[in-house]
């Protein structure tokens, strides 16, 4: 093929008319504080296609709902089934709040 490239073993072939991979993810959202732990969200949520490693920091508490930062890393992950996982534990998603598509995660770079 003219105009190939060694490919590594996390490299991800789009084609056309395929819906690009999503290799981070940060999403903001709740549980309940009973019924489940932060261990228990985690662990479902490394489960869903794609995903390579999940961070999960409570950024909020209060009587009936912790408050969540939810990192996912991963290669081509899929965020509705991210949603539905969630949803099965008893969790919301609030907002996503960042998102990288493509063949690699760029380093954050300063927006001001």
């Amino acid at each position: 093929m003219t105009g190939s490239k060694n490919l590594k073993e996390n490299d991800v072939i789009i084609n056309v008319g395929q819906r690009p991979p999503i290799r981070r993810i940060v999403i903001d959202a709740a549980i309940p504080t009973k019924g489940i732990t932060i261990v228990d969200v985690a662990k479902e949520l490394y489960k869903v296609e794609g995903v390579k490693a999940v961070r999960i920091t409570v950024d909020d508490v209060d009587v009936d709902v912790l408050g969540l930062a939810i990192v996912v890393e991963g290669v081509d992950i899929d965020y509705n089934e991210l949603e539905d996982v969630l949803e099965k534990v008893g969790g919301v998603v609030h907002s996503v709040d960042e998102v990288v598509v493509g063949e690699y995660i760029p380093e954050a770079g300063r927006t001001a």
